[in-house]
């Protein structure tokens, strides 16, 4: 059975640090299983900049840490897999979406959710594709990524969109593989990356960007996308899973009592 939304919870834009942002993430999906939360669109971003990496990935094996570090950017582990985000607090936005499952393939979610992205970035004539999994291309080059987990009954989807991000910080923060780049055709990491300010020359305003993307997505999913704010419920949830991504164990080994 598929399970279909009227309408779907705004909560407006928020600059929070990271383990907040993904405490947030994690508390809408599992209020989604509870029966606590209703479907919910969002965009924001990292106060400060920060550094996400996915569920599987080994902290040591993808970021320089000593890097980020001297540079003051924190790091944490999302609940989503994937790989390692650069939120850059003057370059990026993050959405976040979170619904019920439905019976499609992995491949076929990913792009049900990113297709109203696509679309507004095509408004800004730029050729915005599908790279399945879970990224999409400008000129062969990545300018957004995603994530999924799926809980019992909801899914969180959440995803990067680079308008303006400081790439060379990223690429020194990355722990990168000169083979596997040279594997792709890349002679650097900046030929596998893009901005919509580099492709455009010109920077987007970002609260411009996300009233786009937000009347995209009501116009793609075919819903009414009503502004709401969080419950007292679903703030005790974001309190007691902050705790999780302020974790050294959870950052290095995955490990979180709560």
């Amino acid at each position: 059975m598929v399970l279909r939304m009227e309408s779907m919870r705004y909560l407006p834009p928020m600059e929070m640090n990271g383990q907040r942002q993904m405490a947030l993430d994690e508390a809408l999906l599992r209020g989604f299983d509870k029966g606590i939360s209703p479907p919910t669109l969002r965009f924001f971003q990292f106060s400060p900049s920060c550094i996400t990496m996915g569920y599987a990935q080994n902290t040591d094996e993808v970021i320089h840490t000593d890097i980020c570090d001297e540079l003051g950017i924190p790091y944490i582990r999302r609940i989503t897999g994937g790989g390692t985000v650069y939120h850059d607090l003057e370059g990026e936005i993050t959405y976040s979406i979170v619904g019920p499952k439905r019976e499609e393939t992995v491949e076929d979610s990913f792009y049900r959710l990113l297709k109203p992205m696509i679309e507004t970035l095509r408004k800004f004539d730029l050729d915005a594709v599908f790279k399945p999994y879970n990224d999409i291309l400008v000129n062969k080059r990545k300018i957004s990524g995603s994530a999924q987990r799926r809980g019992k009954k909801g899914m969180l989807q959440h995803g990067t969109l680079m308008y303006a991000t400081d790439l060379e910080t990223l690429s020194k923060i990355l722990v990168l593989d000169e083979d596997k780049l040279r594997a792709r055709g890349a002679k650097s990491f900046m030929d596998l990356v893009t901005t919509i300010e580099d492709e455009l020359g010109w920077t987007p305003k970002p609260e411009d960007l996300i009233e786009d993307l937000k009347a995209s997505y009501e116009e793609h999913m075919g819903i009414e996308i009503e502004d709401g704010k969080l419950t007292k419920d679903e703030i005790k949830l974001v309190d007691k899973f902050e705790d999780r991504y302020r974790s050294e164990s959870w950052t290095y080994n995955r490990k979180w009592e709560g």
